[in-house]
C-alpha cells in the first residue's frame, strides 16, 4: 500500500468527459468524469446503462440528491463525489460490492454518521476520504471501518482526538491527519502495526507519542510545516524504526541539522526542501543508507567546497 490511489491504478483506461459520448457506446465506458457540472442531471435509466463502469466522478457537481441509480453499478470500484450538498448517501449504495474507494471531501451539508452507516458493510471498500468536512470528532458510525487500509482525514477541525479509537483500525496502512491543527497527537496511532505511511504536516503538537516507537511496519512519515514540534524530541522517539526509509521535514523553519536525525540510519530518503540551510549539511554522510537528499527551496551558498563535496556525496541531491 502506498500514498496512491486506486483511481490512479485504473487511470491507462480512457476516460470519458461528456455523458452524451458516453452514451454512443456505455459498455465500453469504464471512466465517467462528470465533475464541475453544475447543471449535471443524470437518471437512474441512464446510469443503468454503464455496467461495466468502475470509476465515477460527480466532483464538485453540487447535487443536492445523489442518484440512488449508483448503487446498481456492479462493477464500479472509485466513486468520488467531492464537493456536493447532498445530506445523505442513498441506502442503495449499500448494494456496491466492488466499491474499493470514496471520495467524500467538501461536504459542508452532508450527515456523516448517516451516510457512513449506509456504507459501512461493503465488503471491498479500502479507501475512505473524509477531508474538509468540518469534523470535530472522529464519526462513530467510522469505528466500524475495520477492514479499511487507507484513511484520509485531512483538513478537518479535530485540535485533540481520543486516544482509544484507533485500535479499531487495525489494518489500516495510509493515514493522513494533514492539515487538522491537532495540539497533540493520539498515542493509539502508535498501535497500528500495520501502518506504512503517516503524514502529520501541518499541525500544532509538539512532539510524538513514545507509543510511534512500536510503528515497526511504518515506511514512511510526514512532519512538514511544524511550528511548534520539538523536532530532535520527535525524532528520538522514531529513531529505531526498523522500517523508516523516507522522513520529510519540509518547511520547518530548520537551519541546521537535528542532532538525533543522525541516528535514524536506515534512512533512504531525506526531504528537508524549504528551510533555511545554508550550506549542504556534510554531517548526512553518517546516514549511510541515504541516497537521495532534498534541499532545494533554501538559503543555500553553493561556494565550490560546497559543490565538491556535492559531487563527491555519493547520493543524489536536489538542490
Amino acid at each position: 500500500m502506498n500514498a496512491q490511489t486506486l483511481s490512479d491504478s485504473i487511470a491507462e483506461k480512457k476516460e470519458f468527459i461528456s455523458l452524451e459520448d458516453a452514451l454512443d457506446n456505455p459498455s465500453l465506458v469504464y471512466r465517467l468524469n462528470l465533475s464541475n457540472q453544475n447543471s449535471l442531471i443524470i437518471s437512474d435509466s441512464t446510469l443503468a446503462k454503464f455496467q461495466n463502469l468502475e470509476y465515477l466522478s460527480l466532483k464538485n457537481d453540487h447535487l443536492k440528491v445523489i442518484p440512488a441509480g449508483i448503487g446498481n453499478l456492479k462493477n464500479l470500484k472509485v466513486l468520488d463525489l467531492s464537493g456536493n450538498d447532498f445530506m445523505f448517501l442513498p441506502q442503495s449504495f449499500s448494494k456496491l460490492e466492488s466499491l474499493r474507494e470514496i471520495y467524500l471531501n467538501d461536504e459542508n451539508a452532508m450527515d456523516v454518521n448517516q451516510s457512513l452507516s449506509t456504507i459501512k458493510d461493503l465488503p471491498n471498500l479500502r479507501i475512505l476520504h473524509l477531508e474538509n468536512d468540518n469534523l470535530k470528532t472522529i464519526p462513530s458510525s467510522l469505528l466500524n471501518f475495520t477492514k479499511l487500509e487507507a484513511l484520509y482525514l485531512d483538513s478537518n477541525r479535530f485540535n485533540t482526538l481520543s486516544e482509544n479509537d484507533w485500535n479499531k483500525f487495525e489494518n489500516l496502512e495510509y493515514l493522513s491527519l494533514k492539515n487538522d491543527h491537532l495540539n497533540e497527537i493520539p498515542s493509539g496511532i502508535g498501535n497500528l502495526k500495520n501502518l506504512k505511511v503517516l503524514d502529520l504536516s501541518g499541525n500544532d503538537f509538539t512532539v510524538l507519542p513514545q507509543s510511534f516507537s512500536g510503528l515497526e511496519n511504518l515506511r514512511e512519515i510526514y512532519l512538514n510545516d511544524e511550528n511548534k514540534m520539538d523536532v530532535n524530541q520527535s525524532l528520538s522517539t522514531i529513531k529505531d524504526l526498523p522500517n523508516l526509509k523516507v522522513l520529510h521535514l519540509e518547511n520547518d523553519n530548520l537551519e541546521s541539522i537535528p542532532k538525533n536525525l543522525l541516528n535514524l540510519t536506515q534512512l533512504e530518503a531525506l526531504y528537508l526542501n524549504k528551510n533555511s540551510f545554508n550550506r549542504i549539511p556534510i554531517e548526512l554522510k553518517e546516514l549511510n543508507n541515504l541516497n537521495f537528499i532534498d534541499l532545494h527551496d533554501n538559503t543555500l551558498k553553493l561556494d565550490i567546497q560546497n559543490l565538491q563535496f556535492r559531487d563527491s556525496f555519493g547520493l543524489k541531491i536536489r538542490i
